[in-house]
């Protein structure tokens, strides 16, 4: 994938289309009703990007009657870091985040796509774009 290019000399940089690859894992990989999986997601960002750490990467999962409950997570820094070390607002490596999405005591066996909704900032450090993310993710949940 390439990064932000510019139109032309003096352009302002063009954001990426996905400024991260996106890895969703499931575990266990298939549940009983009433139990709970562990949703994983990792972020991949693609060269000259950066993962912000302020404002914070969070991920929603909206309630699907009879299948999963609501539940949501963020990971980052409550503030953003003094202007003197701005560079320290920057994942080094994403360790990830993770979520438990109670599987209901009613949900239909079979295969499932829960629709999550992630929002993310990042920068392009050297040209100084910044901007959020915001995408849908899909998580299979398999209930036997």
């Amino acid at each position: 994938m390439a990064a932000a290019a510019a139109a032309g000399p003096g352009a302002e940089p063009r954001p990426p289309a996905m400024p991260a690859e996106v890895t969703v894992r499931v575990a266990p990989v298939t549940a009983a009703p009433g139990e709970r999986v562990r949703v994983r997601l990792d972020l991949a960002p693609i060269p000259g990007v950066k993962i912000n750490r302020y404002p914070k990467v969070a991920l929603r999962v909206a309630e699907v009657a009879g299948l999963v409950g609501e539940a949501s997570v963020a990971v980052g820094n409550d503030a953003p870091p003094p202007p003197d070390k701005a560079g320290k607002n920057y994942f080094e490596g994403f360790d990830g985040l993770e979520v438990d999405l109670a599987v209901d005591p009613a949900a239909r066996t079979g295969r499932h796509l829960v629709e999550g909704k992630l929002v993310y900032y990042y920068c392009m450090p050297a040209s100084g774009f910044c901007a959020p993310h915001r995408t849908s993710i899909e998580i299979p949940v398999t209930v036997r």
